[in-house]
């Protein structure tokens, strides 16, 4: 399953074409998280100012605005892409369509591409977010994906339940974050 991003920039005025950012959640992917996250608690537990850390990762690939357009033709209903956006929009995240042509997107050029692990004290404690950071090729500015909650990770991991291993048999689904 993939899931789509939106994106902030440093540069109000400039982002390199990096609107959305594409996470393709593979088992190995939600495997790292986990480590990282534990990691991240373990040592939030020995330290209480720790806020977040950054891993060298390069999971997510920045789009222009052109994905938002190849995920809602993938609707047949205009309806039901605009509830799409919608919700996109207001959660700074959603599915990628399955039957969404993403070979008409070019992913953008960046470099120095990490994964935030991120503690929110305005959430429960244990509660951690995700998001990934890339300096726009050729710039010095930073992009920043939207934060993905451990729950809404965790329910996308859900919607796959149904179909609970990936091509080679491996569990997509194990425990609870």
């Amino acid at each position: 399953m993939k899931i789509i991003l939106s994106t902030h920039s440093s540069d109000p005025d400039f982002n390199g074409d990096c609107d959305y950012a594409v996470v393709e959640l593979t088992p190995e992917l939600v495997d790292r998280i986990r480590r990282r996250v534990e990691l991240a608690r373990q040592a939030g537990r020995q330290d209480s100012d720790l806020w977040e850390m950054y891993f060298w990762d390069g999971a997510a690939e920045f789009y222009d605005c052109g994905l938002v357009d190849a995920c809602q033709q993938a609707f047949a209903a205009d309806q039901a892409a605009q509830e799409w956006l919608t919700a996109l929009e207001q959660d700074g995240h959603a599915f990628v369509p399955p039957t969404a042509n993403l070979t008409v997107c070019q992913p953008q050029r960046t470099e120095c591409d990490q994964m935030i692990v991120r503690a929110s004290p305005s959430l429960v404690e244990s509660e951690h977010e995700i998001a990934w950071t890339v300096i726009a090729k050729h710039s010095d500015v930073y992009v920043t994906t939207s934060d993905l909650k451990l729950t809404s990770l965790e329910a996308y991991l859900k919607q796959t339940a149904k179909a609970p291993t990936d091509c080679g048999g491996r569990e997509l689904v194990k425990e609870a974050w």
